[in-house]
C-alpha cells in the first residue's frame, strides 16, 4: 500500500472513459450480488471510479493521444 503514497491523488494516469467503464462494471456486479456487504463494497468502488473519472476530466486527460501524433526522438 505504500506505493499509493507515491502517486498524487489528483493526477489520474488513465482517460476518464476507462474509469467510467469500471464504475459501470462495478454497478452491474452490485446489482447481481446477493449479499449486502458485497453490494455495498461494489457500490463504493463505483463511486471511487466516478471520482477518478471526474479528476481525469479536470486534468484534461479524457482522450488517448493518437500514436501518430506523438513525436518520436531519433
Amino acid at each position: 500500500m505504500l506505493w499509493l503514497m507515491d502517486k498524487p491523488q489528483d493526477a489520474p494516469t488513465l482517460p476518464a472513459r476507462y474509469y467510467r467503464q469500471k464504475a459501470a462494471e462495478a454497478r452491474q456486479a452490485a446489482e447481481e450480488a446477493t449479499t449486502r456487504p458485497i453490494k455495498d463494497r461494489l457500490q463504493g468502488s463505483a463511486r471511487g471510479f466516478d471520482k477518478l473519472a471526474d479528476a481525469a476530466d479536470r486534468a484534461g486527460q479524457t482522450a488517448d493521444p493518437p500514436a501518430r501524433l506523438i513525436p518520436r526522438r531519433r
